[in-house]
């Protein structure tokens, strides 16, 4: 594996350097020695070679090897990220092809490495599903869906929402296209499937949240959601969220609800609810409010993921992100040595501060995992900081 990164590291640094070196100057880069040509008429069995140094940057050594142990102190400017700086905590293997056509290293993503942890908490059963699956050679494909009403839908869009991707993907290689289609078509069909098969008017009333992610060649990441289950980016140890939260609070969606003849009606905890019942506006299943705005239509979001900045992408149910803000999310993360440790941290922590939900999370490690690592974090605690679910 060594021998396979040094390889790498010079073919990418030889390539960084075609990139950014003058035509007339490059020889000076790319060697220390430099031949001299003999004077016409003189022998030519030996050349005289003349060693010099060679300075490449004006940038002084403490700028460049700004974190050289990589222990989470970062400084703005020239630092390893140039040649991507990763694979510090988790053995992750490269992908040789696309670290040699993108300048930098660039890490596969191993599925054993990914941290999942799912608790009942305080229901009766557990409604939360996830998934994670690689769906081509070069496509991974993460998604976390959070039940309501019954099993009964979630189920079905966890167990059939590949099979809709894998379709589109055969139609077309925008995954923003891919996601897209994939949530539509897979709620109409649940959609024709209770209409056709419905003894119980209760299974109108099921639904799920959805947050899909696809990611290609470990650098393409594209996400879809509708509902609040949450997609959040650590980036330099900030947290960044890539999802959209599909509540009646948020004005646009009150607006489209009630557009379509629906209304927004506060509960006696101040949740704001669809009709008096569901508190998302929009979501898989629930068919019975499909003529009153709450559509299946998903929020997406495309990114590219830089490695050397990027820690890992967690997917959460409203479990723990209604007790735990994004951000102290992501400090638990980043305190914990392993994705599998820290998912079961978070989730643990969550129930610690309240939570009455089911709580699902899914880690997926990128290449900068434990480089923003902190030994100390600080979440105050607030004695009964939630004692009521937002969904009923």
């Amino acid at each position: 594996m060594n021998i396979i990164k040094n390889i790498l590291f010079t073919k990418i640094f030889q390539r960084l350097l075609k990139q950014s070196c003058p035509q007339s100057t490059r020889h000076l880069c790319c060697s220390h020695a430099q031949i001299l040509p003999q004077a016409p008429g003189t022998a030519n069995e030996m050349c005289t070679v003349r060693y010099r140094p060679v300075k490449l940057s004006t940038v002084s050594y403490s700028s460049v090897l700004s974190d050289p142990e990589n222990k989470g102190s970062h400084q703005k400017g020239v630092n390893f990220d140039t040649l991507g700086s990763w694979n510090n905590r988790l053995d992750m293997p490269i992908l040789v092809d696309k670290s040699i056509e993108k300048g930098k290293l660039i890490p596969r993503i191993p599925l054993e490495d990914v941290g999942t942890a799912s608790l009942i908490g305080r229901r009766k059963i557990n409604e939360d599903r996830w998934i994670v699956k690689q769906l081509t050679p070069d496509i991974l494909y993460f998604g976390i869906f959070d039940g309501h009403g019954g099993p009964d839908v979630v189920d079905y869009a966890c167990q059939h929402m590949e099979d809709h991707l894998c379709f589109e993907l055969t139609q077309t290689d925008n995954l923003s296209k891919v996601l897209y289609r994939s949530f539509v078509n897979l709620n109409n069909v649940i959609a024709r499937h209770l209409a056709y098969y419905n003894t119980a008017q209760d299974l109108n009333m099921m639904g799920t949240t959805a947050t899909i992610c696809l990611l290609r060649n470990s650098i393409e990441l594209v996400v879809g959601n509708v509902g609040d289950s949450r997609a959040v980016l650590s980036r330099e140890g900030q947290a960044i969220r890539l999802s959209h939260d599909h509540e009646a609070q948020d004005t646009n969606e009150a607006t489209r609800i009630k557009k379509y003849g629906g209304t927004v009606v506060e509960n006696s905890l101040g949740t704001l609810l669809v009709n008096g019942r569901l508190n998302m506006t929009r979501s898989l299943g629930d068919v019975e409010l499909k003529m009153f705005g709450v559509t299946a239509h998903p929020n997406i979001r495309s990114i590219e993921v830089k490695h050397g900045k990027d820690s890992f992408l967690v997917l959460m149910t409203d479990g723990l992100s209604y007790v735990l803000n994004d951000q102290e999310i992501c400090d638990i993360i980043i305190s914990s040595a392993i994705p599998s440790e820290a998912a079961t941290l978070v989730t643990d922590e969550a129930l610690q501060f309240g939570s009455e939900d089911n709580v699902t999370a899914v880690i997926i490690p990128f290449g900068a995992w434990g480089k923003y690592r902190s030994t100390t974090r600080t979440i105050p605690y607030s004695f009964g900081r939630n004692f009521f679910s937002t969904r009923y």
